[in-house]
């Protein structure tokens, strides 16, 4: 018998935040299933990829097309069904595809959403869904501008009903999935995330290189307070404003300075967080970090009061995961599947009102008993959740059922 050979695909670079870091576990996951009979084949578009790969012992290949090839395969994608027959007739499979034939695989994994999927037609596929928020939260720009939300829905129309499997983050995700796509029970795949590789637990951190490499946060960015911290690129739904109203409330109402240190890249509403810091006055208080290091981000997190996080999307999110892990309290925003992913190991909050996170930072600040009660309920779901992921087992399963069907045809 033939050795079977999965592909996993990659196509976003380190400064996609999360998805980065998300797609990063998967791949090392993957990676785990090498044997005598299965063979694992990293693939991805970005060089700067090949060397973080290759820093965690993974070799990978560069799948760079010309400019002609994929504006070929955009334009067959996007005409009409009679000039798609019609390329069809003289050009047989995209760039892609010829690309994953000549490399024999079985089985190509996507690890996160990719364009890429629109142009695989005859290998079979695992599709990874993070989220719907287009559907769910159809008001942000993100998934309104630019037609985002007429692009997503078609690329779920027309290629979720042909996956293999269709992994997706959690109980409630697979429920929407399911009912907005029409999805039998047993193609979605529930596949929780994970915090990133680099994010250390303190007893980790301490018998490790970053030990030595710890920086002073509040010296490095001048700031005279204790900070909470927020690591979320700016875009609308991560609602950065509602945490510069509470501050503001917090100064007026009770002169309370406190500070807070928000990372992350730029995706469009950056510049609008730093004009209401200024109309707040906040200036002072707040510090924009950028794009930060493996480093930086375990000092971030472990030196700050709390994490605060008042997005709007979800179903999940791996800050939570990290600040648990390394025993921080956090503050999560009261809404569905979020709710259920932290439970009884997060302060939730109100998102239509400030003066819910108001008054949960003043009993953080006051009390250190119930910061470090908040922080124990933390650390009791995070083990619970370790204790409940079989991502490799469900991974494993998806390909063990897939190749008895693959080995009916040559």
């Amino acid at each position: 018998m033939k050795k079977f050979i999965l592909g996993v695909f990659f196509d976003h670079s380190l400064k996609s935040g999360g998805n980065f870091q998300q797609s990063l576990n998967n791949i090392l996951l993957a990676s785990k299933l090498s044997s005598e009979e299965i063979e694992v084949k990293i693939i991805t578009t970005k060089k700067e990829n090949i060397k973080i790969f290759r820093s965690h012992g993974i070799v990978s290949t560069l799948y760079s097309p010309s400019i002609f090839s994929r504006l070929f395969m955009r334009y067959r994608q996007s005409t009409s069904f009679f000039t798609y027959r019609l390329i069809n007739f003289f050009f047989k499979k995209s760039h892609f595809e010829n690309f994953l034939e000549k490399r024999k695989i079985d089985l190509i994994y996507f690890v996160s959403e990719s364009y890429y999927i629109n142009y695989v037609h005859s290998i079979n596929y695992i599709f990874t869904l993070f989220d719907l928020c287009h559907r769910d939260n159809p008001e942000f720009p993100e998934v309104r501008n630019k037609r985002i939300f007429e692009f997503r829905e078609r690329q779920f129309q027309n290629n979720l009903s042909r996956a293999v499997a269709v992994l997706v983050e959690s109980e409630l995700g697979k429920t929407n999935v399911m009912h907005r796509y029409r999805l039998d029970d047993e193609r979605v795949h529930i596949f929780p995330i994970e915090p990133a590789f680099s994010i250390k637990s303190n007893t980790q951190y301490a018998n490790d290189t970053l030990k030595d490499k710890s920086i002073d946060i509040k010296k490095k960015y001048n700031l005279k307070f204790n900070y909470i911290f927020y690591p979320a690129q700016f875009w609308a739904h991560k609602n950065h404003i509602y945490i510069l109203k509470a501050l503001n409330m917090l100064r007026k109402e009770d002169s309370i300075l406190l500070g807070a240190i928000f990372s992350g890249s730029d995706q469009g509403n950056l510049n609008y967080i730093k004009e209401i810091t200024s109309k707040y006055k906040l200036d002072d208080n707040i510090r924009f970090a950028g794009f930060v290091s493996n480093e930086e981000m375990n000092s971030l997190y472990s030196q700050s009061l709390a994490l605060v996080m008042p997005t709007y999307f979800g179903p999940t999110n791996i800050p939570p995961l990290e600040a648990f892990k390394l025993e921080v309290p956090v503050l999560y925003s009261d809404l569905p599947g979020l709710r259920d992913q932290v439970k009884e190991g997060a302060l939730l909050l109100d998102l239509d009102d400030p003066k819910s996170l108001v008054f949960y930072l003043k009993k953080l600040i006051s009390s250190d008993k119930f910061r470090k009660t908040l922080i124990d309920k933390g650390k009791l779901r995070y083990n619970d959740i370790l204790s409940n992921n079989n991502n490799y087992d469900v991974l494993k399963k998806i390909i063990k059922d897939f190749r008895s069907r693959r080995d009916c045809w040559k």
